[in-house]
């Protein structure tokens, strides 16, 4: 009983001694903890108030050099149906800028692919009239090509677009840089071709000469080549659903799909009685033409399709 008592003294006195240190100890290290949980919590929204920004931002000066490049030719008398229905392919490809946006905080293929494009946009607006010029001596026996149809943007535009799409690019850059490397092992055979046909559009539009440079858009030499910037984020958003299914991207990726279809079509039974007349570059390649055509059509169709096993 004697040695019985001593050990319950012993343990209460430790138990107490214990309880009195926990006490008595400067609540450092939880003050540390907590700033720690309130800044990494505090970091994330600003993180995602950031990519709206530049989300809201992007789309904005897309359209405005859409409008602006499309809404009149600087030679040629064109109807303004054409230039409307110009217009409306031009911004098909919103959809998935707002949803790569939306996907990038967590996704360092987005990341790096918004990176890319947001560059080639601003690239495109600061040299406009070399993405848009050519050589007619390269397009023998197409008249249209004679022209010119270089674009200059407006001083106020081109430096405002600049800098929302240049700022974009920094921002992804950055957050691909920071952003720790993910193995995912799961592929998907389907995707990763649709990533390599829409690389190799964007290959197209960076170094093919004029008529080829037109595809996969049709929209002529006044925005072909800057639109080849959704090509390399159509690839990184195909990339990226290959390896893991996102909602929200794979969404963007069948809504742009989609409404670059419906553009087409809109373009066929408005015009379809000028179709040559007004896409002649889309005609003298009739194979790339088509190529183009079933490259969107497979996007739209694996992306609209039943998920297996998470990825398709």
């Amino acid at each position: 009983r004697l040695e019985h008592r001593t050990a319950m003294r012993r343990a209460i006195v430790l138990l107490l001694s214990g309880h009195a240190q926990a006490l008595s100890t400067p609540p450092t290290r939880l003050r540390q903890r907590s700033t720690r949980r309130s800044a990494a919590s505090t970091a994330a929204p600003t993180q995602s108030n950031a990519y709206r920004l530049a989300s809201a931002a992007s789309v904005a000066a897309w359209s405005a050099c859409a409008v602006t490049a499309l809404s009149r030719h600087p030679t040629l008398a064109l109807p303004a149906a054409h230039a409307r229905l110009s217009i409306l392919q031009a911004l098909t490809p919103l959809p998935l800028l707002t949803a790569s946006f939306e996907a990038a905080p967590e996704d360092r293929t987005v990341q790096l692919g918004l990176a890319a494009a947001s560059a080639w946009l601003c690239a495109a607006v600061v040299f406009a009239p070399r993405f848009t010029a050519t050589a007619a001596a390269r397009a023998p026996g197409l008249a249209h090509m004679a022209h010119s149809a270089a674009i200059t943007y407006p001083a106020p535009l081109r430096a405002v677009a600049a800098a929302v799409h240049g700022s974009a690019a920094l921002l992804c850059g950055a957050a691909y840089v920071s952003s720790p490397n993910t193995k995912r092992s799961s592929q998907s055979t389907v995707w990763r071709a649709v990533a390599l046909a829409f690389a190799g559009w964007a290959l197209v539009a960076a170094v093919a000469p004029f008529p080829l440079a037109t595809l996969p858009t049709m929209l002529g030499r006044r925005l072909s080549r800057a639109f080849g910037a959704f090509s390399v984020l159509y690839a990184a958003a195909a990339l990226s659903l290959a390896t893991a299914d996102q909602k929200v991207l794979r969404r963007g990726v069948a809504r742009a799909a989609a409404a670059h279809w419906v553009a087409v079509g809109a373009k066929v039974v408005v015009e379809r009685n000028c179709l040559r007349e007004f896409y002649p570059a889309a005609f003298s390649r009739p194979v790339a033409s088509v190529a183009a055509l079933g490259t969107f059509a497979v996007a739209l169709f694996v992306a609209a399709g039943r998920r297996e096993n998470g990825v398709r």
